[in-house]
């Protein structure tokens, strides 16, 4: 877009240099990129963003002048022109057949036109612009278009066939020379502007050859239109034909000054032409309603971080050619004219203060720090220390799929609780939603062993499904799975280890302690896994641990042993403990006894510590179970559990006597509890 200096000065008083003018108008938004001395006058070059298309013309761009100085601007009259009496010459039918694609079109006749070069102020500011010059009538449609942003077209009116005007999409086949003089063959998609027999434009891109005004030109058909932006867009990408008025158009041109400009070109060509104005058709009003918005002066400045009067918002909306109504408690009603667009919520008119405003101006400040809070919620948190805990300990994780099929969910039926079916699976293998990740990890192990990796050690964190029976709602529980085969290292020091159930419950514990939780096991029977074990939070079952049976194995095609365990990781994530605290060296001796004893093999070694943990709580420091032995010198159904317990107090030192005591105690309750005896 370009602006003539000199041009801009007749709607608006303004002394200020066009350096000072260029730089102002770029701290609004409509960047000037250069400016150039043309015959006495300043032109600058600006790159005008696609909402703003009421700057696409001299008197958008003066009112955003009139704004930044605050000035009034002076817009240029427009004369009422009076109509001749019409005779059965003048009869002319118009019919828009696609309204859609032009909502607005008028079209007024002038006749006893002279037709030659134009001169005087016309002529000066489209030479300044590097307009090339046609004719007056021309020269003025191109001038009105310079001013307003309204694209006009004038046509020979003798050449018009059948006194009608058609404005419909192009009929297949047909073809139009444009004014540039090249042949163009036409879409069904494209609006034309036609007579009786042929298109005589393409609407809103191009005028044709065949009605083009020339010097022997007597009579015009002066258009203006509005034209569907998308439509116009298209038609232009199509054709590879571009011109100043489908750069308007396809922007969006302002609805309501269809009739206005075209009374200013209609007066121009009066003046300069002379003539005789006639039959003048107007297909109705359209896009004259205004938008109203309200907003708050108090608002205004508490967003811009600066006080900005009412009186003064009101002052630059008003100059933005918007009329404002004061409210009450500092509201200001706001009229929004139809050639803003882009303005639809109090944002908008927010953004439009601050930039006639200055930034500038807007005082830098320091924003206040807000309070510091994790950015991580402590669940993920834990779920990331655990999965970093099992990479350091050598295992990688997997990731599975959250449908599997109901045949794979059925090989672990005692796993599942309530199946979750999915009302439209991509396929049988994608029925259900997971209710556990055993069959996943087997999945995952199976394709592996069968590619010649046999040592295996694997986790994966994810979610499992169910319904409860009996009731509506669904559970998605996240947990834990781990799975291990084959060996767990190997080198030429120890040779080879094989995975095993413990070396898989030191996973587990070793995992525990880096959050600090305590996981207890106790024997479990579990459908498809040997030697299970149920995991606890205190007294809470929160997963097992177990060897996956061989007729399951065989499922997927396994000959290896493989263990697996699976935690839920609710009680886990509430229970756990990421930030340690400091316990300063004991400042007194502690003392250590062990206990031996002789109990049935269904006891639980946990229950055990458990209940020398809680019997010396206050004077037991610690608990370790040290040995657990089955053998010869053990009377079968039996095993022997060793314990070492830690006493001690933070304030003093334990005397024998109250160590002893202790210790006979808990021996006292082990003997009447968990009916132990002891070596």
């Amino acid at each position: 877009m370009k602006l003539s200096y000199n041009w801009i000065k007749d709607y608006i008083d303004i002394d200020v240099t066009p350096e000072l003018l260029a730089e102002k108008l770029t701290m609004t938004g409509s960047e000037v990129g250069g400016i150039e001395e043309v015959n006495g006058d300043f032109v600058m070059e600006l790159e005008i963003t696609s909402n703003r298309p009421d700057c696409l013309n001299m008197l958008g761009l003066a009112r955003e002048a009139a704004a930044i100085f605050g000035k009034d601007i002076k817009m240029p009259a427009v004369k009422v022109i009076e109509e001749y009496a019409s005779g059965k010459d003048d009869t002319i039918e118009f019919e828009i057949r696609s309204p859609h694609l032009c909502p607005r079109y008028t079209a007024r006749i002038i006749r006893s036109v002279k037709v030659r070069e134009s001169f005087g102020r016309v002529s000066e500011r489209l030479t300044s612009l590097g307009v090339r010059k046609v004719n007056n009538v021309v020269d003025i449609t191109n001038f009105c278009l310079m001013e307003s942003g309204q694209p006009m077209h004038a046509f020979d009116l003798d050449k018009i066939k059948g006194k009608k005007i058609e404005i419909r999409q192009a009929q297949k086949g047909e073809k139009i020379t444009t004014i540039d003089g090249v042949e163009r063959e036409l879409k069904t998609d494209m609006l034309v502007i036609a007579d009786k027999g042929r298109p005589i434009a393409i609407a809103g891109v191009m005028g044709g050859k065949d009605t083009e005004v020339t010097s022997g030109t007597k009579n015009i058909l002066l258009e203006s239109a509005y034209f569907d932006p998308v439509s116009i867009r298209r038609t232009s990408r199509v054709l590879g034909l571009s011109s100043d008025s489908s750069y308007r158009f396809e922007r969006g041109v302002d609805k309501s000054s269809v009739k206005s400009s075209s009374d200013r070109a209609a007066a121009l060509i009066l003046e300069a032409a002379g003539g005789k104005a006639g039959l003048f058709y107007d297909s109705g009003p359209y896009g004259e309603d205004r938008k109203e918005i309200e907003i708050d002066a108090a608002r205004v400045s508490a967003l811009l971080g600066t006080n900005v009067r009412e009186e003064e918002i009101a002052g630059i909306l008003g100059r933005l050619g918007m009329e404002t109504v004061p409210g009450e408690s500092g509201k200001i009603k706001v009229s929004v004219p139809v050639f803003r667009e882009d303005i639809s919520r109090p944002a908008d008119l927010v953004e439009e203060v601050a930039r006639i405003y200055g930034y500038d101006r807007i005082p830098d400040t320091v924003p206040t720090p807000a309070p510091w809070s994790p950015r991580k919620s402590k669940e993920r948190q834990v779920n990331e220390k655990i999965k970093k805990t099992l990479i350091a300990m050598g295992l990688n994780e997997i990731m599975t799929y959250s449908l599997i099929s109901e045949k794979s969910a059925g090989v672990f039926d005692g796993l599942v609780k309530g199946r979750i079916k999915i009302m439209n699976p991509l396929s049988e293998e994608q029925g259900i939603l997971t209710p556990h990740l055993v069959d996943g990890m087997l999945k995952a192990a199976a394709w592996n062993v069968n590619r010649g990796n046999k040592d295996l050690m694997f986790f994966e964190t994810g979610k499992i499904y169910s319904r409860p029976e009996k009731k509506e709602e669904f559970v998605e529980m996240p947990v834990l799975s781990v799975g291990m085969t084959g060996n767990v290292y190997r080198n030429w020091m120890e040779g080879e280890k094989k995975a095993d159930i413990y070396r898989l419950k030191g996973v587990l514990e070793n995992m525990a302690r880096h959050i600090r939780v305590e996981f207890c096991f106790r024997s479990d029977k579990i459908e498809g896994i040997k030697n299970a074990a149920a995991i606890l939070m205190g007294n809470v079952k929160i997963g097992f641990l177990g060897e996956v049976a061989v007729d399951k194995l065989e499922i997927y095609g396994i000959s290896q042993d493989v263990f697996v365990a699976q935690i839920e990781l609710r009680e886990v994530f509430k229970n756990s403990v990421l930030r340690g605290r400091y316990s300063p060296i004991p400042k007194f001796p502690s003392s250590s006894r062990d206990i031996s004893v002789l109990c049935d093999k269904s006891v639980p070694a946990a229950d055990i510590k458990v209940m020398v943990e809680k019997t010396g709580a206050g004077m037991v420091e610690n608990v370790d179970i040290t040995d657990m032995y089955e053998g010869k010198q053990i009377p079968s159904g039996k095993k022997s559990v060793t314990l070492s317990v830690t006493y001690g107090l933070a304030a003093r030192t334990l005397t024998d006597q109250e160590v002893s005591e202790m210790h006979s105690r808990i021996k006292e309750q082990l003997s009447s509890k968990l009916k132990v005896t002891f070596r």
